[in-house]
């Protein structure tokens, strides 16, 4: 006879239940592995890829105006109520340098006429100025 504790078996030989349990367990564990490893070269995959800017921005103006720059061909389209126009074509034509203002002089200022002093009337009119000293 053989107890409980497997005295008696030979060391291949297992019960139905043990190799359903650690069947379970040997699938959950590699799931689990896989599942974080795809993880990580996702995670690898995303943070290794290269992020170039824009070849281009855009721009809208108070008037609902919007505009396209390309940052390369220097080429400026823009639109409004679903109509677009190529507003320069490239940056070969521009300046490099904006040119200067010139400098802008305030116009002469009037002088003032003096102002009559203010009339005394009543109370105002008899008494005395105190004397400064």
């Amino acid at each position: 006879m053989s107890d409980d504790r497997g005295r008696g078996r030979r060391p291949d030989e297992r019960t139905d239940r043990e190799t359903v349990g650690d069947l379970v367990e040997a699938v959950t564990r590699k799931l689990t592995t896989a599942i974080v490893i795809a993880g990580a070269l996702i995670a690898l995959g995303i943070y290794s890829q290269d992020v170039e800017a824009p070849d281009y921005q855009i721009a809208a103006s108070a008037d609902g105006r919007v505009y396209r720059v390309n940052t390369e061909s220097g080429s400026i389209v823009g639109c409004e109520n679903n109509v677009c126009a190529l507003l320069q074509r490239s940056s070969d034509d521009l300046a490099d340098k904006l040119p200067e203002r010139p400098a802008v002089t305030a116009p002469p200022q009037q002088a003032q006429p003096a102002l009559p002093a203010p009339a005394r009337t009543g109370d105002n009119a008899a008494a005395p100025v105190p004397e400064r000293r």
